[in-house]
C-alpha cells in the first residue's frame, strides 16, 4: 500500500467480487442500484473520501490547455451516476472478453482514473493478471495513490502494471508502448468543459492498428424546437460532430475542417425558439447511453434565439482551455405589426404589445417605441388584467396560438372587445376629429388650489361604509385569514410583496373602479376625459411585532427621475379607517413644484433628491374608511409602519391617458 494510504479500515473480501456477479446478470439499473451504492459507500469509507462535504468548492481541480481535469472527490462524484456506471463496467468487461480471443493480456491504457478506477474495478475483479494488465493514469497524484490502495485490500495489484501521473492530453511513454484499449470518461455534457476531445485525438497514436477508443462513439446532434400549444416540437438538423476513432486520428493532424460545421435551417413560421443539443454515447457495440439516461446524455437548450428561417448555423468548436461549442447565425427579421393589426382575438394593438415582449425575450436588437407605454398600460388595464398580471401572461406566450387561448381564458365578450377597441382607437384618431366632452367639476376651488399648492388631496367618503366592508372581506378571503384572529394576520407572507398584494379582480373591487365620482375626480384634474381606470393592486399593512417588521416600501418615487418632469396622478382609497400611527400613508407635499429646478441644476437621478428629501419631513395622511387619496407623480411617498392594533387596507386606484398632450 503506497505512503500516506495506509487505513486502519479494511473491505470486505467479497464484496466487489459479489458486486460484479451481480453487475454481469444485470438487465438495467434498477437491479443494481443499491449494490452500487453500497459498494461505492464502503470504498469511499476505506479511502476516507467524503462525496459531499458540507459547502463544498470543487478547487482542487487541476485546468489543463484543453480543459478541466476533476478533482478527486469530483471524479468519485461521478459514479453515482448509476447507469452510467452500469454501462461503461459492462462495456469495458464485454471488450476485453472480445479482445481475449486475439491477444493475452489485453493491455488497457485507462486514462483519468480518478480515486477508485470506478470502470474498470469490476473487470479487474472478473480477470486473473495473464489476461488483463491496465496502465493507470491520472493528472493527480492523490487519485493514483487512492486507486492504488483499493487494489492492493482487494488483491488486484498484480492487474496494474503502472501507474503514471501525467496529463493525458500530453503524455508521452518512456518507451514504445501500444494498448489493445484505451479507456477514458473525461467529458461533460456535448463534449464542452473536459478534456474528453484532446485525450482522445492524443492517445489513439498509442493503440494496436485494431485497438479500440472506449468510448467507441461520442455522437453530437442539435435539434430546432419551438413551442406549440401540444408542448415542444422539434425539427432535427443533424449531426454536429462524431469523436471516434477516425475522427480522433483526424484530429491529430488538423481540427479546422472537423470542428467547422454547418447546419441548414428548415423553413419555419417565426417564433420564440431553442436549439437543443443532444448527446449520445456508443460505450461499445451495443453498450449504448441514450438521452437522459445519464448525467452525459441530459439535452443542452440554447434558448431564446430569433433565428431566421432557412438560412444556416454556423459552428466552431475552441478547443482550449474551456472547451465549448461557438454558434454563429443570422438573426431574423422582424417586422412589427400595426396597432390596427387585430388578429390576437380581434383585440386592437394586444398583437403587437405581444410581439413586443417577444422581442424582450430575443436578441432581435429592434427598438420598440417607448412612447406606446401608456397605450400597452391602457390595453392590459381594459382587459381587466392590470400590469404586473397583463405583462406575465404576455410573457409566458411563445406563439399565437398559446396568447389566443390565454386570452379566451379571461371570458371576453363580443361587447367587451368591442368597447377596448373603442377606447384605444381614440389614440389614433388625429384630435381635430375627436369629441370634446365637458370636463366634470367635482372638486371645489379650495380643493383645486390645496392641490396645486401641495400636490395631493383627500377626497372624502368615495365609497360607502358597505362598499369598504365588501371590499376588506376580499382581502381576508384571499390571505385566508380572520379580522378577530390577529395571529392569522402574518401566516402568508409568501402572497406579499412588502405591503402588496396581488389581488387585482374581485367584484367588489370592480365596482369601486367604476363609481363615477371616482372618474370624475381624476377627470378634473388631468383635464382631459380621455383616461383609462388602471387595475391595481390591493394592499394590507399590518401591525408591526417582535417577528414580523414593516418592510416599506419608504418613501420613493414611481416616476423616472428626469426632464421633462410630466404631470401625472397616483391614488389609493383606504379602506379601513386609518389614523396616523396605523401605517398611513405618507408623502412629501410641494416637491412637485420644486423638483424640474432640482433636477435641471443638480443633474438627473436620485442622488441630489435624496439629500433634499432628509432636510424635509414626510406628512403623514390619515383617513376614514372610504376616503380617497390622490397625490402627484413628482411627490416622493411611501407607507409607514403601522403601530396600532389593526391592519391597514388600501385599494389602489389611478386614471392615465393614452398619451400625454
Amino acid at each position: 500500500m503506497p505512503d500516506g494510504m495506509k487505513s486502519s479500515k479494511t473491505l470486505h473480501k467479497n464484496l466487489l467480487s459479489d458486486f460484479t456477479t451481480e453487475l454481469l446478470l444485470s438487465q438495467g439499473t434498477e437491479n443494481i442500484h443499491f449494490s452500487l451504492r453500497a459498494l461505492l459507500m464502503a470504498l469511499c469509507d476505506f479511502l476516507n473520501i467524503n462525496l459531499h462535504p458540507d459547502n463544498f468548492v470543487d478547487d482542487d481541480f487541476t485546468l489543463t490547455p484543453y480543459g478541466k481535469a476533476l478533482s478527486p472527490v469530483s471524479a468519485a462524484q461521478c459514479a453515482e451516476d448509476i447507469e452510467r456506471s452500469r454501462v461503461f463496467m459492462l462495456a469495458v468487461h464485454q471488450a476485453i472478453t472480445d479482445r481475449l480471443g486475439k491477444a493475452q493480456p489485453v493491455r488497457v491504457l485507462y486514462a483519468g482514473t480518478g480515486p477508485l478506477g470506478w470502470l474498470i474495478l469490476p473487470t479487474l475483479q472478473a480477470f486473473s493478471s495473464e489476461q488483463v494488465q491496465v496502465t493507470a493514469l491520472d493528472i493527480h497524484q492523490q487519485s493514483l495513490d487512492s486507486f492504488q490502495a483499493l487494489c492492493h485490500e482487494l488483491g488486484l495489484q498484480d492487474r496494474v502494471s503502472q501507474w503514471l501521473c501525467n496529463d493525458a492530453t500530453a503524455w508521452q511513454p518512456e518507451q514504445a508502448q501500444t494498448y489493445d484499449l484505451i479507456l477514458s470518461e473525461t467529458m461533460n455534457q456535448f463534449l464542452e468543459k473536459e478534456p474528453q476531445v484532446q485525450i482522445f485525438a492524443h492517445l489513439q497514436q498509442f493503440l494496436l492498428p485494431d485497438g479500440l477508443l472506449i468510448p467507441q462513439q461520442v455522437q453530437l446532434t442539435v435539434d430546432l424546437q419551438q413551442q406549440t400549444l401540444d408542448g415542444p416540437k422539434l425539427y432535427p438538423l443533424g449531426e454536429l460532430f462524431c469523436l471516434n476513432i477516425e475522427t480522433a486520428k483526424v484530429l491529430a493532424e488538423c481540427t479546422e475542417d472537423l470542428f467547422n460545421k454547418k447546419l441548414q435551417l428548415p423553413v419555419f413560421v417565426p417564433s420564440v425558439s431553442s436549439l437543443k443539443l443532444n448527446t449520445r454515447i456508443q460505450v461499445y457495440r451495443d453498450f449504448w447511453l441514450e438521452e437522459r439516461q445519464s448525467q452525459l446524455t441530459l439535452p443542452k437548450f440554447m434558448h431564446r434565439l430569433w433565428l431566421k428561417s432557412g438560412t444556416v448555423l454556423r459552428w466552431s468548436y475552441l478547443l482550449e482551455q474551456n472547451p465549448r461549442w461557438k454558434l454563429d447565425y443570422e438573426a431574423g427579421e422582424f417586422e412589427l405589426a400595426a396597432s390596427d393589426d387585430c388578429r390576437a382575438e380581434g383585440l386592437f394593438h394586444l398583437y403587437r404589445l405581444w410581439q413586443k415582449t417577444l422581442l424582450q425575450k430575443w436578441p432581435s436588437g429592434l427598438k420598440t417605441d417607448h412612447n406606446e407605454w401608456l397605450l400597452d398600460k391602457a390595453l392590459l388595464d381594459l382587459m381587466g388584467l392590470g400590469l404586473q398580471p397583463g405583462l406575465e401572461l404576455l410573457f409566458s406566450c411563445n406563439t399565437l396560438p398559446e396568447l389566443c387561448q390565454k386570452v379566451r381564458s379571461l371570458i371576453l365578450s363580443d361587447a367587451d372587445i368591442q368597447h377596448i377597441n373603442h377606447q384605444l382607437c381614440l389614440h389614433h384618431t388625429p384630435n381635430e376629429l375627436k369629441p370634446t366632452p365637458a370636463i366634470p367639476a367635482p372638486l371645489s376651488e379650495e380643493q383645486l388650489e390645496f392641490w396645486q399648492q401641495h400636490g395631493y388631496l383627500v377626497i372624502p367618503d368615495v365609497l360607502t361604509p358597505q362598499q369598504c366592508e365588501e371590499s376588506q372581506q376580499a382581502i381576508w378571503q384571499f390571505l385566508d385569514a380572520c379580522p378577530q384572529q390577529s395571529e392569522s394576520w402574518y401566516r402568508s407572507p409568501e402572497l406579499q410583496e412588502k405591503i402588496m398584494l396581488p389581488l387585482f379582480r374581485h367584484p367588489a373591487l370592480d365596482a369601486n373602479r367604476q363609481l363615477p365620482l371616482l372618474r370624475q375626480i381624476f377627470e378634473q384634474l388631468w383635464q382631459r376625459t380621455d383616461l383609462v381606470m388602471s387595475t391595481d393592486r390591493v394592499s394590507f399593512n399590518p401591525p408591526e411585532t417582535e417577528q414580523w417588521h414593516f418592510p416599506g416600501p419608504d418613501l420613493h418615487w414611481d416616476m423616472p427621475l428626469h426632464l421633462p418632469v410630466v404631470f401625472a396622478t397616483q391614488g389609493l382609497i383606504y379602506l379601513t379607517d386609518t389614523h396616523e400611527q396605523q401605517g398611513a400613508f405618507c408623502c412629501v407635499p410641494g416637491v412637485h413644484l420644486e423638483i424640474a429646478s432640482w433636477l435641471k441644476q443638480h443633474g438627473e437621478g436620485e442622488g441630489y433628491l435624496q439629500h433634499q428629501l432628509l432636510a424635509r419631513p414626510a406628512k403623514v395622511i390619515a383617513g376614514k374608511a372610504g376616503d380617497l387619496v390622490i397625490w402627484h407623480q413628482a411627490l416622493p411617498h411611501g407607507a409607514s409602519p403601522n403601530r396600532a392594533d389593526k391592519p391597514r387596507m388600501v385599494q389602489y386606484v389611478n386614471c392615465t391617458p393614452l398619451s400625454f398632450k
